[in-house]
Formats: structure tokens, C-alpha cells, sequence
């Protein structure tokens, strides 16, 4: 995937590890996310229209996507209305060349997602849906549970990067989200002081 090396070279020009932008393969439109947030990073796929999917794509050393659908290829044979519907039937390869002469090159501030738009595109993020903006920390006490949990630390990450995970596990705090964006950023958050 070319396209996605030049867009990550960008990327690292502008100090940001998440881009979005949208695509057209036939009658099919996605809005997609690039995340260097996960190893392997990933490119996220999620149709528009009355009825979305999603699709996520691992992407390995060298910017590659192995050509294998696996569980969800009739899905996207469906949004992509191929196959039996016309006759034409889906090449993995052909289509991932198809979304590589797509994807943006140049990376901007602008295609930076805010956290909702990333959980709106990323339904495989499973804790509180409902809740997109973050809220504050939950600091735990060492009597208390371990921590946050893997559902909460793969939410942290998706939606606000590495560093913010390392926080939450360095300092045992979940992400505590909110319904109503309420402005909050994680970095001003202060750990209370915790008795010793």
C-alpha cells in the first residue's frame, strides 16, 4: 500500500498518528481511518448509507494488507454490490488496489478525527458506545481493583494515542467518557494525591 507509506511519512511530518479521510470503490463509499496508534497499525473501513459495515484491515511491515478477507468478505461483497449481483466477483487484491489509489498522500490537521468520530467509525471499541468524549481519570487506589480494563485500555488507545494509554497504565487510571463533549483534555488531568 504505497499510498499509506507517503500518507504515514506525512503524518510524522505533522506529529499526528490517526488521519481521516474518505473513499469510493464503485458504488460503494467508506469513511476511513489510518491509525499508527496499534501494532500493527490499522485501516479502518466503515460504509456510509442506512446500513454501515465495518471493516478493519491490519497493516504489517512494509504497509502491506495481506490479500485475505476471511469472515468478512460476503459483507463487503454486499456493500460493494459485486459478486453475484453483477457478475463480477470480488479480488481482494483488486480492491485494496483500488482503495490504495485512493488514500490521501499528504497528511493535515484537519483530517485529524475527534474522539466521537473515531468511536462512530470504529464499532469494534465496545465500552460505553454511548459515552464519545472524554470525561476525566479514575485513579485507582492499590486496594481497589488492578485498573483499567482491557475493554477501557483499548478505548484510551484507539481514541487518544499511545501516550495516554501509558498514563492510564503507568498511573492505574481508567478513561472516564462522557455523553456531552465537555472540553476536557486527558494531559490536565492531575492525579490526587493518594495516601500513602
Amino acid at each position: 500500500m504505497t499510498s499509506l507509506r507517503l500518507l504515514h511519512k506525512s503524518m510524522l511530518a505533522i506529529s499526528t498518528d490517526i488521519q481521516q479521510f474518505r473513499i469510493n470503490t464503485g458504488s460503494a463509499s467508506f469513511d476511513c481511518l489510518f491509525s499508527t496508534r496499534e501494532n500493527p497499525f490499522s485501516l479502518a473501513l466503515t460504509s456510509r448509507g442506512e446500513n454501515p459495515r465495518f471493516f478493519k484491515f491490519d497493516v504489517h511491515v512494509g504497509y502491506r494488507i495481506v490479500p485475505y478477507f476471511g469472515d468478512f468478505y460476503s459483507d463487503l461483497v454486499e456493500v460493494l454490490r459485486s459478486g453475484a449481483n453483477t457478475g463480477i466477483p470480488l479480488k481482494p487484491r483488486d480492491f485494496l488496489e483500488q482503495v490504495n489509489s485512493q488514500i490521501p498522500t499528504k497528511a493535515t490537521a484537519n483530517n485529524n478525527p475527534s474522539t466521537s468520530e473515531i468511536i462512530r467509525l470504529r464499532p469494534d471499541i465496545t465500552e460505553d458506545r454511548d459515552r464519545p468524549h472524554f470525561d476525566t481519570w479514575i485513579f485507582w487506589k492499590s486496594k481497589d481493583r488492578q485498573g483499567p480494563t482491557k475493554e477501557n485500555q483499548h478505548k484510551t488507545l484507539v481514541t487518544m494515542g499511545p501516550e495516554a494509554l501509558q498514563f492510564s497504565l503507568d498511573n492505574r487510571a481508567s478513561s472516564k467518557w462522557s455523553a456531552k463533549d465537555l472540553g476536557r483534555d486527558w494531559r490536565k488531568i492531575k492525579k490526587p494525591d493518594e495516601p500513602s
